[in-house]
């Protein structure tokens, strides 16, 4: 199960300037391998706004300049369709980026006090068994309450750690961290997630159709309802698909509905996927991509996961599979 971040783009120019005595980020960059005229882009978040710049290799060399109003952004250089790409810590300094084709994960990047921290770090969390990892990471965010990195790390896996653990590392972190990007994105999280378990009552949400209408989970109480957490861009969501109509179809005159949330950014793909995979059933998102409102309030954290909601309104199965959702149904009367 894969989820891949998407960037809604906004074009930064290539010219920005800075007033007297103001400093940006600068990347003096070089690259083996790659053919000259080659596009790179570099992406980041700031201000909950997605940016994206875009230069040309040439002589093997790139440049990009900025400006951040944060300390550092978490941000990635890469090529046309990610086929070489390297996640890094930006800075208001000089870096310099150094890399091969193919090789980009390895690439050399100096001048970010950020990213020399997140280097080490990755290099801790390599060498340790993988059943320390987490351990080791949420070590670094206890340890750590006022850096970025951590912001961050909670930031991606707030829905993996839960809310309880989520919320303690959180009430640690310093002031400036809270009021970041990450820390107003995990205090978002901590308010709307339920920590919902099984045997408890579905916890209502309402968000917009394909013809935007609102429609709210509520709206198909009394029935039995499978909760469908995908995305357009999700593999195993869209493998899944073909399958979960026949099932739908089988059941549906039976008291069975689906309501369909997706993680999406762009309507138009997500309006195509419905089409394409012929999803008959409600289908709903606000969005927002990985912060889809209802995603975290049922703290997903990983595509696709679904629930299962009998007549009552309680929540009896999660993260059923076409096998295991027909057997259930049977159960529930549904033959």
């Amino acid at each position: 199960m894969t989820r891949i971040a998407f960037f809604l783009v906004v074009v930064l120019s290539w010219n920005q300037s800075f007033s007297q005595g103001e400093t940006g980020f600068s990347i003096a960059g070089s690259i083996k391998g790659l053919s000259d005229k080659t596009t790179l882009y570099l992406e980041y978040t700031e201000d909950d706004k997605k940016l994206l710049d875009s230069t040309s290799l040439i002589n093997g060399s790139f440049a990009f300049k900025g400006k951040l109003g944060a300390n550092a952004v978490y941000g990635i250089i890469r090529t046309a369709n990610y086929t070489n790409y390297k996640f890094l810590w930006l800075e208001n300094t000089a870096m310099t980026f150094q890399a091969e084709k193919g090789n980009f994960r390895n690439a050399v990047i100096t001048g970010s006090k950020n990213q020399i921290q997140q280097d080490k770090l990755n290099e801790l969390i390599k060498k340790a068994p993988e059943n320390k990892q987490i351990e080791i990471e949420q070590n670094f965010v206890r340890e750590n309450p006022g850096s970025m990195i951590s912001g961050h790390i909670l930031n991606t896996y707030s829905s993996t750690w839960g809310k309880e653990v989520t919320s303690a590392l959180y009430a640690n972190f310093s002031q400036e961290l809270k009021n970041s990007t990450y820390g107003r994105s995990i205090a978002s999280f901590i308010a709307l997630n339920k920590d919902i378990k099984l045997g408890d009552k579905y916890a209502d949400f309402s968000q917009t159709d394909t013809q935007g209408k609102s429609v709210r989970l509520s709206d198909l109480e009394g029935k039995i309802i499978l909760l469908e957490f995908w995305g357009s861009w999700c593999g195993p969501c869209r493998k899944t698909n073909p399958e979960l109509v026949k099932v739908y179809n089988e059941f549906k005159g039976r008291g069975f509905e689906i309501m369909g949330v997706a993680s999406e950014t762009d309507k138009n793909n997500w309006l195509k996927a419905i089409e394409q995979d012929k999803l008959t059933w409600t289908n709903v998102s606000d969005l927002n991509g990985d912060k889809n409102e209802a995603a975290i309030i049922y703290g997903v954290s990983y595509y696709p996961t679904n629930f299962l909601i009998d007549k009552s309104g309680v929540i009896i199965a999660r993260d059923l599979n076409i096998k295991q959702l027909r057997n259930k149904l049977a159960e529930l009367g549904g033959k």
